[in-house]
């Protein structure tokens, strides 16, 4: 009758008690009698020496715990991936709208050129943990959502066929496949099953042909019929792996590129504040009569972030720099993120963070001189409609 799976969830916060039962233990061949409840593993006292080895497992985590990757904006609070295979969850939601601003951000793309959607199923947010009001998003949550080697891919989706392959997996029972998305899809949940309103915040047009970032394996894995029927039918529409995008890797490229900028925007207004501060024949920085410093002054932000003065900006210069000026928690035992920052603002390619690096993105920064290049920096996401939450059809405790 087939194999019935017993998944009390990853977090250990329930167990499963499995009870198999024999009437004759003399007798063979015969089934047993099964029995399964859930129970709450905080109702068994913890075994000392399994309590203490978990204890300093843990410990490992703390650098990446205490490593701040962003600000939870207050539209995805309470933040949190419980349930991401029976609803759509708010860790889905930040993960997907993250991973579309990245893309087009990235990328600079023309409007017609920009990604629409980010399409994951819920089986790829993995974490299943509530995250408590006003955290940030750390490098350990990171990790934690997202396995290291999941990929994302640009596909054509018709209208219609976006529609109806998230509408397949929002009915029933919680699979696998339940399809989680970015700010810029609504659906409304007053029908049953839910239909999907709008993509990019604008009303869904069934005929139009949408690019949608998604794992190319999940349009094919039969979770999705009508996205498993479509493409099966056009394979010519599969991009090719060369084509696939690291979902870490990107939002870590993401986070590095948004943070170098506020260490950059920090350091511009240190130059303004010195022009207010000191008179304008003994100031370092050129200053127009309004107190605002002239100029980008590459040397001087060097000056600033090169603590040994050996002309190169270090990583561990870089971690520094993520704290005293881009306001970050970071942990000294954990440098990936700076290691990121680091690489970004390598604009030269060498290996070194060096004057000719700065210079570079000075000029950088002022050929950004149309609003639309001037947003690409400064916008994190898109405008769009508030997130209404998706209800789940599983009860609070499981």
């Amino acid at each position: 009758k087939g194999t019935r799976l017993l998944k009390p969830g990853m977090d250990a916060v329930h167990a499963t008690v499995l009870d198999l039962i024999w009437d004759n233990a003399e007798i063979t061949g015969k089934h047993p009698l099964v029995k399964a409840r859930f129970v709450k593993t905080s109702d068994w006292e913890p075994e000392p020496v399994l309590a203490e080895e978990c204890e300093r497992a843990y410990d490992a985590l703390e650098p990446l715990r205490n490593t701040e990757l962003a600000k939870v904006p207050p539209s995805f609070e309470p933040l949190s991936s419980k349930d991401s295979r029976a609803k759509v969850c708010t860790m889905g939601q930040y993960i997907c709208t993250l991973l579309r601003s990245s893309l087009n951000v990235s990328r600079r793309q023309e409007e017609k050129h920009l990604i629409d959607a980010v399409l994951l199923m819920g089986g790829n947010i993995r974490g299943g943990t509530d995250y408590p009001q006003g955290s940030y998003f750390s490098l350990e949550a990171l990790e934690a959502e997202i396995k290291s080697d999941e990929v994302v891919a640009v596909v054509p989706m018709p209208g219609w066929l976006l529609a109806e392959g998230i509408q397949a997996t929002h009915r029933g029972e919680p699979i696998p496949g339940w399809m989680q998305y970015d700010n810029g899809v609504v659906e409304d949940f007053t029908q049953n099953p839910p239909v999907v309103m709008q993509v990019r915040g604008r009303p869904l047009n069934p005929d139009r042909v949408y690019r949608v970032a998604t794992k190319v394996s999940d349009l094919t894995n039969g979770q999705s019929p009508p996205l498993t029927e479509f493409y099966s039918k056009h394979p010519e529409l599969l991009p090719p792996k060369g084509a696939y995008v690291n979902i870490q890797a990107e939002l870590m490229s993401y986070f590095a590129r948004n943070l170098w900028r506020r260490i950059w925007d920090h350091l511009s207004r240190e130059l303004d504040a010195e022009c207010d501060a000191e008179p304008m024949d003994t100031s370092q920085v050129e200053c127009n009569g309004e107190g605002e410093s002239l100029g980008c002054n590459p040397e001087l932000r060097l000056d600033q972030l090169d603590r040994d003065n050996d002309g190169k900006i270090s990583v561990k210069e870089m971690q520094k720099a993520l704290a005293e000026f881009a306001g970050l928690s970071v942990d000294d035992r954990e440098l990936s993120l700076a290691k990121f920052v680091h690489e970004y603002a390598d604009q030269t390619g060498n290996g070194e963070v060096t004057l000719e690096d700065l210079e570079v993105f000075c000029e950088e920064m002022q050929r950004a001189d149309t609003i639309h290049e001037r947003d690409l920096w400064r916008r994190a996401f898109e405008k769009s409609p508030e997130i209404v939450q998706a209800p789940s059809i599983l009860d609070d405790d499981f």
